[in-house]
């Protein structure tokens, strides 16, 4: 399992970089995004955008949902603000999402944990009242953030800076990859989109071990028909390596 074929799903341009990382490993990493990522291009769109990033600094917190929002944002903000705001928070989702803000000189933190569940956690109740949020994603996100620190009482607003899109293969695609060992996915919807695939072309995928971010994106691949996901708690590269690590250990004993 020394020469171990990783299936990388993530998105560009992250999929280039962890397949760098994993060839470091000795592994042998195999691309085929699930999610393609797309910069908001509508003209009306972006002149909110920009309007929103000049006002950014009347919120008490920034969150970035992921590291293609943080990447995208840097961009917006090194645009719209020569020198950052001193008095915003600035939070990333992870420490993948954490890092790349911090390597555009954005003096972020980032919770314990690596899931919005534990971000929730980390922000405590009694701090969130009257605070002005401005959460960062993309376009059709998860609500869950927003509405539960509406429920503390946060003013809650949203900046969406991309589109998420199902990328279209072909059943050739699939016919030409190599025999695949392990697969990471770092998303639910990177899993959903994975799972239609694999029902239709790759069936036996489905009997791999396959690595997710969280207990929740864990469950639901189990109950997509994966028999042996197992979470690797957070979706930087990192935490991958690290379960993959784990997993061939456990094959090579």
């Amino acid at each position: 399992m020394q020469d171990c074929r990783i299936l990388i799903t993530r998105p560009e341009p992250e999929n280039t970089l962890s397949r760098e990382r994993l060839s470091t490993h000795g592994w042998t990493p195999v691309p085929l995004p699930m999610l393609e990522i797309s910069p908001i291009k509508d003209t009306d769109k972006q002149a909110f955008i920009r309007s929103q990033v000049f006002d950014i600094d009347t919120y008490d917190y920034v969150i970035f949902v992921s590291k293609n929002a943080a990447r995208l944002a840097c961009e917006w903000l090194d645009e719209c603000w020569p020198m950052l705001p001193a008095n915003v928070h600035w939070i990333g989702i992870g420490q993948g999402t954490t890092q790349t803000l911090l390597d555009k000189d954005v003096p972020a933190l980032s919770n314990p944990g690596h899931t919005t569940e534990a971000l929730l956690d980390w922000l405590r109740p009694a701090k969130m009242r009257d605070q002005k949020i401005l959460i960062i994603r993309g376009e059709g996100g998860r609500p869950e953030l927003g509405n539960k620190l509406e429920e503390r009482g946060a003013k809650v607003s949203y900046l969406s800076l991309y589109e998420r899109k199902k990328p279209h293969y072909l059943a050739q695609t699939f016919f030409m990859l190599p025999d695949i060992n392990l697969i990471w996915v770092t998303s639910g919807e990177s899993l959903l989109n994975l799972s239609e695939y694999a029902s239709l072309y790759k069936p036996e995928w489905k009997a791999l071990p396959i690595l997710t971010p969280s207990i929740r994106v864990n469950q639901q691949a189990k109950e997509m028909g994966w028999i042996n996901a197992s979470c690797a708690n957070g979706a930087d590269d990192n935490s991958l390596i690290k379960a993959t690590e784990f997993q061939i250990g456990k094959q090579n004993d």
